[in-house]
């Protein structure tokens, strides 16, 4: 992610969502549940049955009561507003996650101006001062392989250099068949249902094959391996749903790594990692010796292909009581600090937001909530179920959002028009 977007991401939190727009698919119009509704108090009222009829000062002092139980209820229902829980009182994982992105953001500031020093766009026999993306540790002797093949600046971020060993160049190179468009999908945190529902449309429409080569960064990372793995949606949705409630029952700071990586070790095939090798590229943020974006797709077996999906996601003291993961034997954390929504292999790059483009000030972003802004939920919620898991409802719905939202840009994008499908290696193209 660059610093811009990371500072905007955290100013999401406080900023109004757009005017609404009429929708383009009233017919498929969300339910207003998705829009947050004010939080309503509920007043217990006890009441007995008088013995006799009220005299005129009992009248009086019921009158009078009654209209202190209303200026109660009015200025109860005003402290409601102000100091509602979804708008000022915030769990303990909402609160880790913002201040590790207003920390990141300014760690993050200083790396491009350092990366462009070092020629992007150009092939490398070593990796930076000396280090290999997959390597062992100080000391070790790395394989040729091991060692950064490729440093490349971002064609619609320039700001973003991202870079790849030459073992995940090599991955790619052995896809014979590439179907472009490519898909990218972002940084979502837990608003993973919002991908899951485009893809459920891109691969009903037939926007991605089984030789779409995909992309995507911590949330977005996620989806792309569940996406190759040939499991259906639902099915994803579902084990999101299993994930949101062990999370609302135990807590989610501190610990949704762990839970994470069983729902993935129960729900990816054993083939994973072969169906996803050369295909997906996983963004991850390696911390040592600088931060810097690394796009890896080639993966050994379904659990080094599972340790980059954590490793994509890792949110410092949010995932895990631990400032960083290893990933190889490399620190590293997530891949949407440097890589928000990285490109794919194929010539053109169609990329995913889960959060509203616009206000994050991000460009060339295909599918978004910006798509159908009348059925978007504020900003602050937005933020607040990518920390927190929402009900399950609410998942549901998002899951309908990102369908509707894909299906505003493919009216603009037909299939027929769009997919190609290119026989020689593409190197890289984002578009």
């Amino acid at each position: 992610m660059a610093p811009s977007s990371l500072s905007s991401l955290s100013s999401l939190y406080l900023s109004p969502p757009n005017p609404h727009h009429a929708c383009p698919f009233p017919a498929l119009a969300l339910k207003p549940t998705l829009v947050g509704l004010p939080f309503r108090t509920q007043t217990l009222a006890f009441s007995s049955k008088p013995s006799s009829t009220p005299t005129h000062n009992q009248k009086q002092t019921q009158k009078a009561t009654k209209d202190r139980s209303q200026n109660q209820e009015r200025d109860q229902d005003q402290t409601q507003k102000v100091n509602s829980p979804q708008a000022d009182k915030k769990s303990f994982a909402i609160a880790t996650g913002e201040l590790f992105l207003g920390i990141a953001s300014r760690l993050i500031k200083s790396r491009n101006s350092k990366r462009k020093g070092a020629g992007a766009g150009s092939e490398l026999r070593d990796g930076p001062e000396g280090a290999s993306v997959g390597g062992g540790g100080l000391g070790t002797r790395y394989d040729g392989k091991e060692r950064i093949g490729i440093v490349i600046e971002d064609e619609v971020e320039p700001d973003v250099i991202w870079e790849q060993r030459i073992k995940d160049v090599e991955a790619e190179q052995k896809r014979r068949v590439v179907t472009s468009p490519g898909f990218s999908f972002s940084a979502a945190g837990l608003l993973f249902p919002y991908h899951l529902g485009v893809a459920q449309f891109l691969i009903e429409k037939g926007y991605i094959k089984e030789t779409t080569p995909l992309a995507g960064s911590s949330a977005g990372a996620i989806v792309c391996a569940v996406i190759a793995s040939g499991a259906s949606m639902e099915e994803a949705l579902t084990a999101t749903k299993v994930l949101a409630e062990d999370c609302r029952r135990r807590g989610t700071a501190f610990r949704l790594g762990a839970v994470l990586r069983d729902v993935l070790d129960n729900f990816l095939p054993e083939d994973a990692h072969t169906r996803s090798n050369g295909r997906v590229r996983i963004a991850v943020t390696q911390i040592l010796w600088r931060p810097r974006g690394l796009l890896v797709d080639q993966f050994d077996s379904r659990e080094d292909l599972i340790n980059a999906v954590i490793t994509s996601s890792f949110i410092p003291g949010y995932l895990a009581p631990r400032p960083a993961t290893l990933f190889r034997n490399r620190l590293c954390i997530d891949g949407g600090l440097t890589l928000f929504m990285p490109p794919t292999s194929a010539a053109q790059t169609v990329r995913v937001c889960a959060f509203p483009a616009t206000q994050l000030g991000l460009q060339g972003i295909g599918i978004s909530p910006d798509c159908n802004p009348e059925n978007r939920a504020s900003s602050r919620e937005m933020f607040n179920w990518a920390l927190e898991p929402a009900e399950d409802d609410i998942l549901d719905r998002l899951f309908e959002l990102g369908y509707l939202d894909a299906a505003v840009w493919a009216e603009e994008n037909p299939v027929a028009e769009v997919v190609e499908t290119d026989f020689p290696f593409v190197e890289n193209g984002s578009a």
